[in-house]
């Protein structure tokens, strides 16, 4: 029977396209076909050329099932009969080579070279029009002659270096530069910390994380950093190009020179999530922090398409995308595995130094809907839901170790968990045993207590066992240094700052008795410009640190304070991303609740 139109049915279709948050399927006959990650156009226009070259739908249908024109149907299979796979991938529009430098033109440039031995350019470039009448520029010259190995690289790569030299000039002093032309001359960098910074690489061909390239040319090496995608853009940026992100570009190697990507694949096992790789989430989350997003919804201002050449996709990932990903990434229960791993490479590359740690916490209050304890604003004054952020800082205040705990837990406590890890973390980072004995730790009133000191000075593992060396603000230091007289402050130390101008303290050493500690180290100073005296405990003698060492170390302190305002306000760490509602792709129904109220009327209106 040929008419199969029943009145209330419908014929099935042959092919039906089922889209989900993470894939896609294609059902034919109500059975599997194929399948892959939402997102990837071209695992869909593989499925519309086998479909149509198996004969199981027509362009019609195909078109129909895949929301397409019939037109890209042909085109799919045009391009997929001339050049198989490869003609289906996306590529940048307009000519795939330089159309003007055809196979002709570049023998008679060739010619010219080795069979009359002409090898200035402006020579080549008169002899191509005297005899061709040809017009071509020094720099398409330069370029033939280099990919043939007869002359120098092309001219643009000398542009972008001398570019480069005007952007990211040597200063005087030894300071970290950016070296942007590949590892052939990363020889004359500068150092940042105690130790030279390492190679960038351990494999892999991720955006900001490129393929290890030997010496290359000196105009293209530099690229070896930057992703596929990204190198199309550079192409595009010579010719002239906009784009919004640009400057993003800078940071793809310094991002591969200090192991951005392979740490964080170290401890997120996320290979990929709705279509996009971990190292392009992960880079993406990162410029919102470099461009100054102030929330994740502020990333919806995003312009996504060029905002796409900075991770090496055609757009980036979505706000439902980002924030779907870090709730993945919180069920991994892996922040503090990324911190301690993070803080290892800081310590092996440089960007962090071993030998001062100032240590301090910071309250961030929480807004959300969960009952959590309350704590203490230091800056409000007032009790509020939140947590506490114990940070650790180098002498030169780059944050390299950091604990979220819980308001119920102080500075006091944290302190001994912090020296242990990050003694740990410097063993793993090759510091010596002797360097790690050599700690000297710093922390404001809030650590004051003679159990603390008594841990630290290892009284408890035995003579000679000290686990840290510690400097320290006194507690109730106002009832006797004021009875100290002013001709005992012979001792100056001058204070360097980076900002403000040196200043000259007075200060002279002593020992005071503590209570359930014993005898203890004290260095007194007193202002130059107000009549005020403040004490300084340590567990170190004259020998290991000097009395000006020691003032110098406990000024520098609120360098950290200073450092946790730039964190608050430059990268928002105070900021919860929080939880996104999103409708459910099966709606329950529910009961019209006037429906229900008018069946009610009719039934009372019939027993009446």
């Amino acid at each position: 029977m040929d008419d199969v139109n029943f009145a209330g049915w419908t014929l099935e279709k042959s092919i039906q396209v089922i889209q989900g948050d993470q894939r896609t399927r294609v059902l034919v006959k109500g059975r599997p076909y194929m399948s892959w990650p939402s997102g990837d156009e071209e695992s869909v226009r593989m499925a519309i050329v086998q479909l149509s070259d198996c004969g199981l739908g027509t362009q019609e249908e195909l078109a129909k099932a895949f929301e397409v024109h019939v037109n890209s149907v042909q085109r799919y299979r045009a391009d997929f009969e001339r050049e198989g796979m490869r003609g289906l991938m996306s590529g940048r529009s307009g000519p795939k080579q330089p159309w003007k430098l055809t196979p002709a033109l570049r023998g008679k440039i060739l010619l010219i070279v080795l069979r009359e031995g002409i090898g200035k350019l402006e020579a080549i470039q008169q002899r191509l029009a005297q005899a061709w009448q040809e017009e071509v520029s020094v720099a398409s010259i330069q370029q033939v002659l280099a990919e043939n190995g007869l002359g120098e690289p092309p001219a643009r790569g000398v542009r972008a270096e001398a570019l480069t030299g005007e952007l990211f000039a040597v200063e005087p002093e030894r300071q970290l530069m950016l070296n942007l032309v590949g590892a052939a001359n990363a020889a004359g960098d500068g150092q940042a910390g105690s130790s030279p910074p390492h190679p960038p690489g351990r494999g892999g061909n991720d955006s900001g994380s490129g393929p290890q390239g030997g010496d290359g040319e000196e105009g293209t090496d530099y690229r070896r950093n930057y992703s596929p995608a990204q190198r199309v853009y550079l192409d595009q940026l010579e010719q002239g190009d906009y784009n919004a992100y640009a400057g993003g570009l800078l940071f793809a190697p310094l991002l591969a020179r200090y192991d951005f990507l392979p740490t964080l694949r170290q401890r997120i096992a996320i290979p990929t999530y709705e279509g996009y790789r971990l190292e392009e989430l992960s880079l993406t989350l990162f410029y919102l922090d470099v461009f100054g997003f102030r929330s994740m919804e502020d990333f919806k201002r995003a312009y996504r398409e060029e905002f796409g050449v900075l991770v090496g996709r055609t757009q980036s990932p979505s706000l439902f995308t980002l924030r779907r990903f870090l709730h993945k990434v919180r069920e991994l229960a892996q922040g503090e595995a990324l911190i301690d791993a993070f803080g290892v490479a800081y310590l092996r590359s440089g960007l962090a130094a071993w030998g001062v740690m100032y240590i301090d916490g910071h309250f961030m209050p929480y807004y959300g809907m969960y009952p959590i304890s309350k704590g203490w604003h230091g800056v409000r004054q007032i009790p509020m839901r939140g947590s506490y952020n114990f940070l650790a800082v180098d002498e030169q205040f780059h944050p390299w170790l950091f604990l979220i705990r819980s308001c119920s837990e102080d500075l006091l406590q944290k302190i001994p968990e912090l020296i242990e890890k990050a003694k740990r973390l410097g063993e793993q980072a090759g510091v010596s045993r002797e360097r790690l004995d050599q700690l000297i730790v710093l922390f404001d009133r809030e650590g004051y207590s003679a159990e603390l000191y008594r841990y630290l000075d290892g009284r408890d593992l035995g003579e000679g066992k000290r686990r840290a060396r510690f400097i320290s603000w006194a507690k109730y230091a106002e009832k006797w240094v004021n009875d100290l007289a002013v001709e005992e402050f012979r001792q100056v130390a001058r204070v360097q700052y980076q900002i403000q101008e040196t200043e000259a303290i007075r200060y002279l050493e002593t020992t005071r008795s503590m209570s359930k500690y014993g005898k203890i180290r004290a260095v007194v100073i007193q202002s130059a410009k107000e009549p005020k005296r403040a004490a300084i405990y340590t567990n170190t003698t004259a020998e290991e640190i000097g009395g000006a060492r020691i003032v110098e170390l406990i000024c520098h302190r609120w360098g950290e304070e200073n450092a946790i305002k730039e964190l608050l306000h430059k990268h928002l760490i105070n900021y919860t991303p929080g939880y996104v509602v999103e409708d459910l792709e099966d709606q329950p129904l529910v009961t019209n609740p006037e429906v229900t109220e008018l069946k009610k009327r009719i039934r009372v209106g019939k027993a009446v």
